[in-house]
């Protein structure tokens, strides 16, 4: 990416949580900067975290507590932690009045990887504590999905090449009406209608190995919904 640039990369490590770190120096430093930002997102700064601001994050631990979910945003100072969904508020958003944690998230496949947009609700910095909702965009996006017909299968941890060599050697690329991108190694493969998920996930499953794969059917989302409540 920085080849022809005035860019020298001095360092790129990982931290505990998997976020890249990357550090850079030269006159093209700023453009380069944008162009990272869009590709794979920054960590936010500190003070543009405030209520009602929204933020891109990915959904962590889900099930290892059952008082809400949490979601990773990149926050690493003054020290890393995550922000919670309240189990109140993700039963109001989704219509599941009565539901537990574990019964919401096996639902709608909230888990662990999926990006999501959420909406600042509660700060506080010195107790390590902020509070948050689904943005209207994710909620938007969940029920388009839930009405759609097409069955999804979700791909967590492969890029699009990988993604679409994956499906050329398996000769089902034809069987993809759409590939949504929901961040780098994170998308969406729509089924045409004629195609069933599970077999997609039967033929590239054995080809990405270590690869989540999830599988958002509809039909039984809808019949799951309607059972709770």
């Amino acid at each position: 990416m920085v080849q022809e640039l005035d860019i020298e990369v001095k360092n790129i490590t990982t931290d505990k949580k998997k976020h890249i770190k990357l550090s850079i120096e030269g006159s093209d430093e700023e453009f380069v900067t944008n162009v990272l930002s869009q590709e794979y997102g920054l960590v936010p700064e500190k003070h543009t975290i405030l209520p009602g601001s929204q933020h891109r994050g990915q959904l962590v631990d889900v099930g290892k507590v059952g008082f809400g979910l949490y979601v990773d945003i990149g926050i690493i100072k003054p020290k890393a932690f995550d922000v919670l969904i309240p189990l109140h508020r993700l039963r109001e958003q989704t219509g599941m009045t009565k539901s537990s944690l574990r019964r919401i998230a096996n639902t709608l496949i909230l888990v662990d990887d999926f990006p999501i947009d959420i909406k600042i609700v509660s700060v506080d910095f010195s107790n390590q504590k902020i509070e948050a909702e689904l943005a209207d965009s994710f909620v938007d996006q969940l029920t388009r999905w839930i009405n759609d017909d097409h069955e999804r299968l979700l791909v967590f941890g492969a890029n699009q090449s990988m993604i679409d060599q994956t499906l050329r050697t398996s000769r089902h690329a034809d069987d993809i009406f759409e590939i949504e991108r929901l961040g780098y190694l994170e998308h969406s493969l729509v089924c045409k209608r004629s195609t069933r998920a599970s077999g997609i996930l039967a033929a590239i499953g054995p080809k990405l190995r270590g690869v989540a794969m999830h599988l958002f059917i509809p039909k039984e989302i809808k019949e799951k919904q309607n059972a709770t409540t």
